[in-house]
């Protein structure tokens, strides 16, 4: 027979151990809700990992793989689920590669720090994804000033859809990547406006959805190859599907140097 004994309540908690904790909350409890089992699972020993201040955590597949006694393949399904889900956003290192940049999207992670401004501090909700957006391509300056931010909110009164921004974004992401592993590095995008012209491609002619989810896994595959590549040579790079003629698409991911991109 178990005893009826009510717990002492007096007296304040304290922390068995003062590191490797994390404060989870609601932010946990939704994503419990919409992630996988495994994704769920990778999601949480990124987040024990993270720097607390800036909310990222940088790591390889293979470090994944290996931590979490898992395959490499179950690894990168989990990665590209928490990505599609804005539960963590990517940002690859261009030039040494080998590594990636996981940061937990502000929905999720608790903490507030100075050195992490949160997205309100952008004019509205629209602006603030196109600046999360801008910053996690990857192939990007990193920096997201006034002049995005009113390029940003003059695509919000234009009333363009965030989608199609998105899909163009990522499609200009690729064909800047293609070009890079075409023809050498080269300055990296530094504008909101280098994505106009895909962004009316994308007006005039609204991509399939198979084609837009196919999109980010394109982006993640020439991110990847960037990242392996030493010593890129000329016309090596082509799309697997078979996508790069613009009779097929609404555009084509070919190099951002054949299609006028403005910077």
């Amino acid at each position: 027979m178990i005893p009826n004994h009510q717990p002492e309540r007096s007296g304040q908690l304290r922390l068995k151990k003062s590191a490797n904790w994390f404060a989870a909350g609601e932010g946990f409890l939704k994503t419990m809700e919409i992630l996988s089992d495994g994704a769920f699972k990778l999601f949480v020993f990124v987040c024990l990992k993270a720097d607390r201040h800036s909310a990222t955590y940088r790591t390889s597949s293979n470090q994944l793989a290996h931590a979490l006694h898992k395959p490499l393949d179950a690894i990168e399904s989990w990665l590209a689920e928490i990505v599609e889900k804005r539960v963590c956003w990517t940002v690859s290192d261009n030039q040494s590669a080998r590594h990636s940049l996981l940061r937990i999207d502000d929905e999720f992670w608790p903490y507030c720090s100075p050195s992490r401004p949160p997205a309100r501090q952008c004019a509205t909700d629209y602006v603030a994804a196109v600046r999360q957006l801008f910053l996690d391509l990857g192939c990007t300056n990193g920096r997201f000033g006034t002049s995005e931010e009113a390029q940003a909110k003059s695509l919000e009164k234009r009333g363009v859809p965030l989608d199609i921004v998105r899909d163009a974004m990522i499609m200009g992401a690729c064909r800047k990547y293609v070009s890079w592993l075409n023809n050498g590095y080269s300055e990296p995008i530094s504008s909101i406006a280098y994505f106009e012209s895909v962004i009316g491609e994308l007006l005039r002619c609204p991509p399939p959805a198979d084609y837009r989810q196919y999109l980010p896994m394109e982006l993640k595959r020439l991110t990847r190859h960037w990242s392996r590549s030493a010593q890129p040579r000329p016309n090596q790079i082509s799309d697997t599907r078979g996508l790069c003629a613009e009779s097929e698409t609404p555009a084509s991911l070919s190099d951002d140097r054949q299609h006028g991109s403005h910077e």
